[in-house]
Formats: structure tokens, C-alpha cells, sequence
């Protein structure tokens, strides 16, 4: 019987690598349809959630009102969340995390823990849970479709900004009120360890740049003053939902009012 020649070495090789390109590439391929799936859920699932139902007035109330967030539900899901934060006219109406051990746990997993590229609002363990630090941060992922923190970027029109003067943090037994004062881009500094707020120095000079932020677009609040007592809560997201680029865009808040809520 005649032998069949020998296929060379070469196009054997080149057959496998082209076997395991194309694998490579259908995984990849697959994988960006799961990641834009998880991503799809998550922002319905936020657009599903209904808005708190109480946003806090000025007049004052001889009774308190209800915490319009079910704590105990939420904690008994995740005993990792113990904040809400919406801002009106936004998608933004969260839960907030935090995990003890892990700082950048929600970077990857969503408010109920599960691996997700969405991640969740969270805070970092530099910060207390009842937010009377000076200052608070809040990171949320800039993502596709408006997701997550990505729609805090409407603070960059001066129209949206003007109109939109406040946000809202829910907490057990309070509901606490900010006024936007400053949405503004910043470097990729960590702000919590760059800055010693204990330090009324430092925390006076980081005040009055958030009032003056090295931003040509930026937009601050005429008639703004922050003194020594100020509390700010800075939510924090990506300049780009596309690229690593590590500018980050801030939304800074300072609390205006603390309401008391009745117990559940």
C-alpha cells in the first residue's frame, strides 16, 4: 500500500493555532454578549425598582415620617447594605454596600453579591456607615445603557445642573438631604488616603477646591459656602464607560438636612 506524504510540521502547527484562534475568539465573542446581558439586566431591574417614596420636606411634621427603605429586607438579602442613595432625574436609586475585609469587592459583584461586571454602589471601609465623615465617597461603575452611575453624567450639561439641586441618601432612622454643589472631573487619586480630613487644614483646603475644581467644564453652585462643620458625599464614576481611562467625575453633595424617621 502506498503511504500518504507526510503533512509538514508547519501547517500542522498552523492548523492548530488556527483552530485555537478561532475557539478563542467565539469565547471571547461569547463572553461580551454575557457581559452586555448581565449588564442589560441589571439596568431594567433599575428602571423596575420603585422610586423612595419620601422625599423630605422643609415644612416641619409633628409626626415622623416612614423610612420608605425596608432595611431589614435589604440586610437580610445582604448584610453588606446598609445605605440607598437616589438622585432624582437619574437612574440612580441604589442600595449601597459596603464589605468589611474587601474594598473592591463590588467592583465585580452586584448589591446581592453575585460576580457581575455591573458591580454596585459602594463605599470603603475609611468610611463610617452613618455618613458624618467630612467627607463620604460613593463609586458606581460608568456603564453602557445608562447604567449604575453612568447617567450622573447629566450634571455636565449647565441646564441639568442648575435644575437638579438635590440628591438623597436614605439610611435606618434618617433621611438625609444634600445639595449639589460642584459635578466636576478629577484625577485618579484616591481621595480618602490622600486627603487627612481629621485635619481642619486640609479639610478646609480640599473644601474650597471643590468649590474651585480644576475643570474648564466644570459646574458649582453660585453662593456656596462650606465651613468646618460641612459633610460632603462625593459619588464617583468613570469619565468613560469605554476605555480604562482613570479620570474620574465627581457629583458633590453637601447635607442640608437630617429627618428623622419613625421606627420601623
Amino acid at each position: 500500500m502506498e503511504k500518504r506524504p507526510a503533512r509538514p510540521r508547519a501547517a500542522v502547527v498552523l492548523a492548530v493555532l488556527l483552530v485555537v484562534l478561532l475557539g478563542a475568539a467565539a469565547s471571547g465573542f461569547g463572553y461580551l454578549v454575557w457581559q452586555q446581558r448581565q449588564i442589560d439586566r441589571a439596568v431594567a431591574e433599575v428602571a423596575q425598582t420603585p422610586l423612595p417614596a419620601v422625599e423630605p420636606t422643609v415644612e416641619a411634621q409633628e409626626v415622623a415620617p416612614q423610612n420608605p427603605i425596608d432595611f431589614a429586607a435589604l440586610k437580610a438579602e445582604n448584610p453588606d447594605l446598609y445605605a440607598w442613595i437616589y438622585v432624582p432625574n437619574t437612574n440612580v436609586n441604589l442600595p449601597v454596600a459596603q464589605r468589611a475585609g474587601d474594598d473592591f469587592f463590588y467592583l465585580d459583584h452586584d448589591y446581592r453579591g453575585n460576580y457581575a461586571v455591573e458591580g454596585a454602589v459602594f463605599s470603603q471601609m475609611a468610611n463610617a456607615k452613618d455618613f458624618t465623615d467630612p467627607v463620604t465617597v460613593l463609586y458606581g461603575h460608568n456603564t453602557v445603557n445608562d447604567g449604575m452611575f453612568a447617567t450622573l453624567h447629566s450634571f455636565e450639561d449647565p441646564a441639568f445642573f442648575a435644575a437638579n439641586e438635590a440628591f438623597y441618601v436614605y439610611i435606618p432612622g434618617h433621611i438625609l438631604t444634600y445639595r449639589v454643589v460642584a459635578a466636576y472631573e478629577y484625577d485618579d487619586r484616591h481621595i480618602l488616603n490622600s486627603f487627612d480630613f481629621a485635619d481642619s487644614v486640609v479639610r478646609e483646603n480640599y473644601f474650597a477646591s471643590v468649590l474651585a475644581p480644576d475643570d474648564l467644564q466644570a459646574n458649582v453652585r453660585e453662593g456656596i459656602a462650606l465651613n468646618a462643620e460641612s459633610k460632603l458625599v462625593q459619588l464617583s464614576t468613570c469619565r468613560s464607560a469605554f476605555t480604562s481611562d482613570p479620570v474620574r467625575y465627581l457629583v458633590t453633595g453637601v447635607l442640608v438636612d437630617d429627618q428623622t424617621t419613625a421606627a420601623a
